[in-house]
């Protein structure tokens, strides 16, 4: 940890200790000698509590043995990890960034005493000065203290340029205060305080008068998100330069943009040698690079230029030497990194042209590759036909260069086809007589695949546009029940719609009789006044409950952009399940979520208290009854939410829950307030949190029990994911087990919607569970949940998190750096599975391709799986909770912790919850 104490948080199995640097950071000579280059990420935070996270299990009963209990000190029991979340800014230009005038040996000592620091590690070096110039002086006399030892308000970075600080720490069975450690000039302490605010592990007293140094949280953190704003605005700009790169679609050109890695090289360092074998592509982003050959100068390129692209195509030999001129900084991407995010280059490009293919718009991702890497290579001269009007069509076709002329029977010319254009792609669909003529005009180049090998490869498109609809159709709550052959019947019943961007598909208050999938294009839900609600991408449906009910439209659905929908009404499903009609319908009660909300305006006075679940600073969550149900209110005191500053959290959590409709998360059933308490009505899961079974057990989860509730937390990710929503809390503590021992994902207070391709920079989450670019706030994205998916897994099979230890800085360094070991019980898959997912690098991360979730639940580990069994509720549960009857509120532990003073202080309305 070099220099710097760490601040962890109290948590989990006790929180721990900071790292105590053994020594101080090596002093610049004397006054006057050159600085060393400073040194990367961090953020700010508020303790995370209250969501139906706080209802707590007791011991149920000890499930059978497993693999061998882990060492007691490994295992992490006890007491339940907290969340943290920093402060969020809704820009870095809210905060002032001071430049604090410095001696060049002050800014020297700085440099260096961050330069180990994790935190400071991959910032730019303009970020860096720029933290050196924030950073303010602090006198202190001999015996004043510094920083205390529990202190939770801490926010402050500190670097010694003179005197000396005591380390002291308190602990019970010493029974007294204890020096342990002595800084000198140069070192740093309190380097966690800059991403949130935990307890101070440590007492920190001048030793003798002494200068420090102050970084405040809020400063570092605005630096920080600018830096790395910059940076990938910089990336991307420099990859939309690069013609070899053009073709990619904005997605693919982002996911290079993030593979690109920074390389630095000194004066007259060889950056690759002519005739070695190319494995890079490079990008200047400062300096100078002089390319020659045979020992002649063929050019200097200079910032932007780019080098060596074709390294990306094959191992080819390098034409040229390419050579630093000066200090050289470059943006780096080698072939096989390329070929891990997108795949061979000459298949990507295939790619993006086939995914225009409107016949092909039902083909995923990872077919539309296999398509690509199928197709055949032809040329034609000029003149020649590639075929006649009227001949057997069997064959389609892509342009790879060159120019085609279709024409009719009179030789009309019809329409010409160039670079990444197709033709012949009814070949595809049907038999059919050709209906044009075409002929190359240019001498030309083609990529091309029958239909034998188009059907040996993927199977016949109907078949593929049907499974397509087999798996929309496979989301659908309501429709879980039905087996394969019943969803396969149903595909054959929809009829295809087409909406243009503004048109209404239906209408609040009107009868529903037609149920919808979207099948390309997207479409959103509206409020009455027009606000959108809700967006919706390929494969989300709606009107479901149409297919059973003749009542009206719960809400305004129109499309987005031009949208293709499927539609399917309830005649044709009446045909065609007719028998089934009274099974759904007891799946629709069974199954009462916020398709069928309470519409009615809610107070507190119409809900029966039943019992109390559990409660916390921001208040309880209790057990009651409404209209004969059961449901479990969570009530928030408005005073405590303002005063943490979570209004926009707690309007968030509310927005993304009031789209949910799954059997794998906890679902909204209402929303209301009062004068002093905002009020959420939720489903009842009356199991008990998934934390307090694993810490009952004598042992681990097998690998069997494992995938079960892996597989629910995946469906449920999958779920919010289609609706572009991240969870950003996943951890045991957030999972619920319901009456059929199934997991639901409870606690949706970091839940955000982030938009394809896009980042958000605010640190969230708990600490054990946090991915990499959370803990470097280098913007993250929904990839965070599937990291997070790969330390459950871990936990739930080993008994403890992958990456788990006392000190915070050390385990945020073992994240960033993924460095865990395996127990020795773990299966090859298993290892395999966890390995893929805890990958830095998102691009390559299994489950944050377009693929998906998809390629979770398709990995080895999984095999023979029944994720049609599991979404249907049909698979066994490991444990099924005791619960004894609707009301039963005895795997919930009642005690309250004592009210906040603000929790029942008054609560002044300034309008900012007029929309809860």
């Amino acid at each position: 940890m070099g220099n710097c104490l760490g601040t962890p948080q109290d948590m989990g199995g006790g929180g721990g200790g900071g790292a105590i640097a053994a020594q101080p950071a090596k002093l610049p000579s004397k006054p006057g000698t050159p600085a060393a280059k400073p040194g990367t990420p961090g953020g700010t935070v508020h303790v995370q509590a209250g969501g139906s996270g706080a209802q707590v299990a007791p011991a149920p009963t000890p499930a059978p043995a497993g693999p061998p209990r882990p060492d007691a000190a490994k295992m992490h029991q006890m007491r339940k990890r907290i969340a943290v979340a920093a402060e969020a800014i809704s820009s870095a230009a809210d905060i002032e960034i001071p430049v604090i005038p410095k001696t060049d040996y002050a800014e020297r000592i700085i440099a260096k005493a961050i330069e180990g620091c994790l935190l400071f590690e991959q910032l730019s070096l303009p970020a860096k000065q720029a933290i050196i110039r924030s950073m303010k002086p602090k006198i202190v006399k001999a015996g004043e203290v510094i920083i205390k030892q529990g202190d939770t308000e801490a926010s402050t970075f500190y670097v010694l340029e003179r005197g000396s600080a005591d380390v002291r720490i308190h602990k019970e069975e010493w029974g007294e205060e204890r020096k342990v450690h002595t800084y000198q000039p140069g070192s740093s302490f309190g380097e966690l305080a800059l991403l949130y605010s935990a307890p101070r592990a440590a007492t920190v007293v001048a030793g003798a008068d002494s200068k420090l140094w102050v970084m405040e949280r809020a400063v570092y953190t605005a630096i920080k998100r600018t830096d790395q704003q910059n940076i990938a605005a910089e990336k991307r700009r420099l990859v939309e330069r690069v013609p070899l790169l053009a073709v990619l679609a904005p997605e693919h050109k982002t996911v290079v943009a993030e593979g690109l890695e920074m390389v630095e090289f000194q004066a007259g360092q060889a950056i690759f040698a002519q005739g070695e074998a190319g494995d890079k592509f490079y990008i200047i982003r400062e300096g100078t690079v002089v390319l020659t050959k045979g020992g002649a100068e063929l050019a200097h390129l200079s910032d932007e230029a780019y080098f060596g692209e074709r390294a990306l195509i094959n191992a080819e030999p390098r034409a040229a030497s390419a050579t630093a001129d000066g200090y050289v900084v470059c943006y780096a991407l080698g072939r096989k990194a390329f070929n891990e995010l997108l795949g061979p280059i000459e298949d990507v490009w295939r790619y993006e042209t086939l995914r225009k293919v409107p016949i092909l718009s039902n083909l995923s991702e990872q077919q539309l590759f296999q398509l690509a890497g199928c197709m055949a290579n032809r040329e034609f001269s000029s003149g020649q036909e590639v075929f006649r009007k009227g001949e057997e069509g069997d064959t389609f076709y892509i342009v790879e260069e060159g120019f085609f002329s279709v024409v009719d029977g009179s030789n009309r010319e019809l329409a010409k086809c160039g670079k990444g254009q197709c033709f012949g792609e009814l070949a595809l669909l049907e038999n059919k007589p050709r209906a044009a003529t075409v002929r190359a005009t240019t001498p030309a180049k083609v990529l091309c695949c029958t239909c034998a090998d188009f059907d040996r490869h993927l199977g016949s498109l109907g078949e593929i546009r049907n499974m397509w609809r087999f798996e929309a159709l496979r989301k659908v709550p309501l429709l879980a029940p039905l087996t394969s052959q019943q969803r396969l019947a149903l595909c054959t019943a929809f009829t295809s719609v087409t909406k243009h961007a503004g048109e209404g598909v239906i209408k609040k208050g009107e009868p529903g009789d037609t149920f919808y999938v979207i099948e390309e294009g997207s479409c959103v839900v509206v409020a009455d006044d027009g606000k959108e609600l809700a967006r919706l991408g390929p494969t989300a449906y709606f009107g479901e409950r149409a297919l059973l009910k003749n009542e009206p439209r719960a809400a305004t659905v129109q499309a987005a952009t031009d949208v293709r929908l499927l539609a399917l009404g309830r005649d044709d499903f009446t045909r065609l399940l007719g028998p089934l009609q009274s099974l759904l319908e007891s799946q629709a009660v069974a199954y009462d979520t916020p398709a069928s909300k309470i519409n009615k305006a809610l107070k507190l006075e119409d809900l029966k208290h039943v019992a109390c679940l559990g409660a916390g600073a921001f208040g309880k969550v209790t057990l009651v009854q409404y209209d004969g149900k059961y449901y479990a209110l969570k009530a928030l005191s408005k005073a405590h939410v303002v005063q943490t500053g979570l209004q926009e959290h707690i309007k968030r959590e509310k927005a993304v829950m009031a789209e949910f409709d799954s059997p794998f998360l906890v679902n909204l059933v209402a929303a209301f307030q009062d004068s002093h308490s905002l009020y959420m009505v939720m489903e009842l899961v009356q199991g008990g949190e998934f934390f307090t079974y694993l810490q009952a057990r004598e042992s681990p989860l097998t690998e069997d029990e494992a995938r079960f509730y892996a597989g629910c937390v995946v469906l449920g990710l999958e779920y919010m994911h289609d609706r572009g929503i991240a969870w950003r809390d996943l951890k045991p503590e957030n999972l619920l087990i319901d009456t059929q021992g199934y997991l639901k994902i409870t606690d949706f207070g970091f839940a955000k919607k982030i938009p394809p391709n896009g980042k958000t920079y605010t640190l969230c989450g708990t600490p054990e569970y946090l991915a990499p670019e959370l803990v470097t706030q280098s913007g993250h994205s929904r990839a965070v949940d599937w990291w997070a998916v790969g330390v459950l897994i871990y936990e739930m099979v080993a008994g403890y998190p992958p990456f788990y230890q006392e000190d915070r800085v050390a385990m945020f360094r073992a994240i960033c750096s993924t460095d865990f070991k395996f127990p020795s019980h773990f299966s090859k898959e298993l290892r395999d599975l966890v390995r893929r997912l805890l990958v830095r690098s998102t691009g390559r991360r299994l489950g944050c391709t377009s693929g998906s979730a998809t390629e979770v639940k398709q990995h080895p580990w999984f095999k023979g799986f029944d994720w049609d069994a599991l979404t249907q509720r049909k698979m066994k549960a490991p444990y099924v909770p005791k619960v004894n009857g609707p009301a039963d509120a005895s795997n919930f532990d009642a005690a309250q912790t004592t009210p906040s003073a603000s929790r029942n202080s008054r609560y002044i309305s300034t309008g900012v919850f007029k929309d809860f």
